[in-house]
């Protein structure tokens, strides 16, 4: 007896639902043309489903159906509209092959495959290339497009919170593209979250913060969740750059297709709502240890492990640090892991912390401080253009001996692409900030730098650790103060070393209320004791400091 089946399916690619209804008329014609009785039909359809990608071919529902009702032996003839409906991608169309050189079922198409017939074979696999390299052209011309449309200026995706898109037309009122511009009342509420954000609260807190000031998402007036604010604060929209290849659905889908994504810039100085600085900042993991409200110690996420990078965690009781990671590593016997796992008190890195921030500030160092900030403000904007332009071929120079290094390594290095990357990152900033500073979108700050020529720098421990902050302040400052603070391990049971660099530029743009105007760091080795005898003190003692400069060579 035979029994027919239709399989029926459209993309959403330009196509109408009603291509479905259209591919069931042809294939009725079909089956009657050929002798079929279409009294009783299995119907199997998927809609808005590609068939380009595998493991979303794969999971197309109709297809899955289609598939178990061939295995059970529920119909022996398959008519299909076109054979690009079945598959589009190499892999399923070999396995659709294998399935077809059983014999059960016969395959006919409207557009001429019969896999009875003697060219059969030859037309599936033609028709099967054809299907996957038009699919492959698709992809390319949509890619194509897209970035066509941003290098024109136009953009290709929903606005996100803050924006508004408007559709500009050609003068025969055909549509041209899309932009963005800002909406003023959801801009200022950006500006707030990325406030909030560097002020040290949670992204649990900010969202909380929105839903009890009736604060709705731009998509649906749903309530704000804290994936969502991280989605916001992540978007480098705000600092005026879009990335094409850069959302988390883009490398979801390159993750699980084993490809590398090539992100591309495209800067959008008029979109921004944040500096460079705000927007960096707020990506500092040592803002909220876990983004959801974690790590109630001020120093949760400042201080890292010399050993594996991973950052200290606190343990008994909150008196103490050490490296989770390299705990469980020394447990399971991983290759390199410490036989012992150092700790240290957390009583002892508070010293640690107040040494460096007394310390740091002598004469000497505030009259280089001083000094600096003068030549900036004297130099006007000839001279910030210089600098930035100094950060650029210094940030090109890096990434080009990182490349090097890649090419002439043996096989794949996970530290050297990350490193890669960063430095990619870091140039596409310094070449922005300079765009940005030339058109005179972002520029020198007189005002800024003569405010932070008035402020004390001596008072920044007293009035940073006098107890009026809370935790999340004070980390959120902390992590911007020290951008490095390793610990290095113990000399001995009551002695702890450490290296770090402390941003002066921070310090005292957080004392000024502006932003950092100068790049140098103070570089030190420290040496913490704890008496041995009682009463039990902490001592700190500096073993060596220097100033780096922006190039890396002492001053």
């Amino acid at each position: 007896m035979t029994i027919i089946a239709f399989y029926l399916r459209y993309s959403g690619e330009n196509q109408s639902p009603t291509s479905i209804e259209d591919q069931k008329r042809r294939c009725l014609e079909l089956a009657e043309r050929q002798g079929f009785s279409t009294a009783h039909v299995l119907f199997f359809e998927d809609a808005e489903v590609s068939g380009y990608k595998y493991e979303e071919a794969q999971n197309r529902p109709g297809y899955k159906a289609l598939l178990a009702a061939w295995d059970r032996g529920e119909f022996n003839v398959l008519f299909v509209d076109e054979f690009c409906r079945l598959a589009r991608n190499y892999r399923q169309i070999a396995e659709l092959e294998e399935r077809l050189d059983r014999g059960d079922v016969r395959l006919i198409t409207a557009n001429g495959i019969d896999s009875n017939s003697a060219n059969g074979r030859f037309l599936i696999g033609l028709y099967g290339v054809l299907a996957a390299e038009e699919s492959r052209s698709i992809s390319f011309r949509v890619t194509r497009g897209m970035t066509g449309q941003l290098v024109r200026g136009y953009m290709i995706a929903q606005p996100p919170y803050g924006y508004r898109g408007e559709r500009k037309f050609a003068q025969d009122g055909r549509a041209v593209g899309t932009v963005w511009h800002i909406h003023e009342p959801e801009a200022e509420i950006v500006r707030e979250m990325y406030q909030r954000r560097l002020a040290g609260a949670a992204f649990a807190e900010i969202a909380a913060w929105l839903n009890d000031s009736g604060v709705k998402t731009s998509r649906r007036g749903r309530v704000w969740r804290p994936a969502a604010v991280q989605r916001v604060l992540e978007n480098p929209i705000y600092c005026g750059e879009f990335r094409l290849n850069a959302s988390s659905f883009s490398k979801y889908q390159a993750k699980k297709s084993g490809k590398q994504l090539k992100i591309v810039p495209f800067p959008r100085p008029d979109l921004r709502l944040v500096s460079d600085e705000v927007w960096k900042l707020a990506q500092g993991p040592g803002i909220s240890r876990t983004g959801y409200g974690g790590g109630r110690n001020h120093l949760s996420g400042l201080i890292h492990c010399n050993c594996c990078g991973s950052v200290l965690s606190v343990t008994n009781a909150g008196s103490r640090m050490a490296c989770g990671t390299c705990v469980v590593n020394s447990r399971v016997g991983a290759p390199g892991a410490p036989t012992r796992v150092p700790s240290v008190s957390v009583a002892g890195l508070n010293a640690v912390v107040g040494f460096a921030l007394r310390h740091v500030f002598d004469d000497e160092r505030i009259a280089l401080i001083r000094a600096r900030l003068r030549e900036r403000l004297d130099g006007g904007p000839a001279a910030e253009l210089a600098r930035l332009k100094r950060l650029v071929t210094k940030a090109q120079n890096e990434a080009q001996q990182l490349a090097r290094m890649i090419r002439r390594s043996d096989g794949p290095d996970e530290i050297l692409e990350r490193e890669y990357d960063e430095a990619k990152a870091a140039l596409r900033e310094a070449e922005r900030s300079l765009k940005d500073t030339e058109s005179a979108h972002i520029g020198w700050s007189g005002a800024e730098i003569a405010a932070q020529l008035d402020v004390d720098a001596t008072t920044l421990g007293a009035k940073l650790l006098d107890g009026r902050l809370d935790a999340p302040a004070v980390r959120a400052v902390l992590t911007q103060l020290f951008p490095r603070f390793v610990f290095m391990g113990r000399k001995s049971r009551h002695v702890a070393l450490f290296e770090l660099d402390f941003a002066p530029g921070v310090a005292v743009a957080w004392l000024s209320g502006t932003s950092s105007q100068i790049d140098e760091r103070v570089r030190m080795s420290l040496r913490l004791e704890l008496a041995t005898r009682q009463p039990l003190t902490w001592s700190v003692e500096c073993l060596h400091i220097e100033v780096v400069a922006f190039d890396n060579a002492p001053c």
